[in-house]
């Protein structure tokens, strides 16, 4: 069974990463196991802090770019880079800059990441080892300020100070390593997220660090442990009143949750209204895009049934809704605690202040969700809106 809690910058499903899901989205994308999923990772993380331990398996979501796998090949030892399309059916692994050059050509900005990693990753990975992390500069993104030096890997730009500074300063490349890779075939390698960093090394020409984030001096209120506390109850309230949770969802999966995806953009909360009023346009532009009579009906048929199943079932659909709104309030009670530690770095997005990307907390069958600000200042609803 895996420690409680691992963040990434990827879901772990099938052994490789993949995009992570929003905690308080899982009981509409999984019904009731994804409801078991969000209810049991999230309380595991409010004991957690509760307890005011320090757990090396906590770590903060970084909002770097791109991602990069990177170290030696578990069958012919040679050190590689490369993106995600490491894990391609037919992998493009770079041992060279020709390679680089010939697998990823048509994306410059891609091409030019991959050069300055080839160039440098090798003088810090271990001997052995295939590791996955985000960059967040190369030689040109960074820039001094009276704060310190700063560097805009995606949506947020980070500022770092004091000594740490001073070695990103004189750095090539920065990146964050969150993942290790065990397997002796690169296509059949099962994802870890905890990766052992130990026998990476130290060289002025990199910044590297760990994701980890340390919660031993949070401070986590009796007033906030009692709010989420509440959420947390009506949210489990709400679902349990569902008659089939699983029938509720199974059929409308895609369209709630670019739903919910629309009621972030906006800075709303999701209602049954609501979600009628973005389904029926939806489903109506797929009727029109057919033109033979015979689909047209079809498809007609059934949008009106998809509707229908909503208006009948509203009384579940606005549990439903209403748990996800605790969901969310709980989750951002969490939110709000686990930033309230100095990591001596500023972040802002548009010369604003802001708050980490977020945090990602896993579940016991290794499956993670994302703990994000999903307000429309935040940085979900800024990323969407971009």
């Amino acid at each position: 069974m895996r420690s409680f809690t691992s963040f990434l910058t990827e879901e772990v499903e099938g052994e490789k990463l993949k995009h992570i899901t929003h905690a308080e989205d899982r009981p509409l994308q999984h019904g009731a196991k994804g409801f078991t999923h969000a209810y049991n990772a999230m309380q595991q993380v409010h004991d957690h802090i509760k307890s005011g331990g320090n757990s090396s398996a906590l770590t903060m979501k970084y909002d770097g770019s791109p991602a990069v796998v990177f170290g030696r090949h578990p069958e012919n030892g040679k050190f590689f880079v490369a993106s995600k399309s490491a894990f391609n059916k037919n992998p493009k692994l770079n041992y060279t800059h020709d390679d680089i050059v010939k697998n990823h050509g048509h994306a410059p900005g891609l091409v030019e990441k991959l050069h300055s990693a080839l160039n440098h990753l090798k003088k810090i990975a271990p001997k052995t080892g295939v590791y996955q992390g985000d960059l967040m500069y190369s030689e040109g993104d960074k820039t001094d300020t009276k704060k310190g030096v700063s560097f805009t890997p995606n949506t947020i730009t980070y500022t770092a100070k004091d000594e740490q500074a001073d070695k990103i300063r004189k750095s090539k490349l920065g990146v964050i390593v969150h993942t290790q890779y065990h397997g002796n075939n690169i296509q059949t390698m099962g994802a870890d997220p905890h990766p052992d960093l130990h026998n990476f090394t130290q060289h002025p020409d990199v910044w590297h660090k760990s994701a980890n984030h340390d919660t031993k001096h949070i401070h986590y209120s009796e007033e906030d442990q009692n709010e989420f506390s509440k959420n947390f109850s009506k949210a489990k309230e709400y679902l349990g009143s569902i008659y089939d949770h699983d029938d509720l969802v199974g059929r409308h999966t895609e369209h709630l949750q670019t739903y919910i995806n629309k009621t972030v953009r906006e800075g709303t909360r999701p209602t049954t209204a609501g979600y009628l009023s973005h389904l029926k346009p939806r489903l109506q532009k797929e009727v029109d895009k057919l033109s033979r009579p015979e689909n047209k009906l079809k498809k007609s048929i059934a949008m009106t049934n998809m509707l229908d199943h909503v208006q009948r079932n509203k009384k579940d659909f606005d549990s439903l809704f209403k748990a996800h709104t605790h969901l969310d309030k709980a989750k951002n009670v969490l939110l709000k605690t686990l930033e309230n530690s100095d990591q001596n770095q500023q972040h802002t997005i548009n010369g604003k202040d802001t708050k980490p990307e977020g945090f990602v907390v896993g579940y016991k069958d290794g499956s993670v969700s994302k703990v994000v600000n999903r307000s429309k200042e935040g940085f979900s609803g800024q990323n969407l809106n971009k």
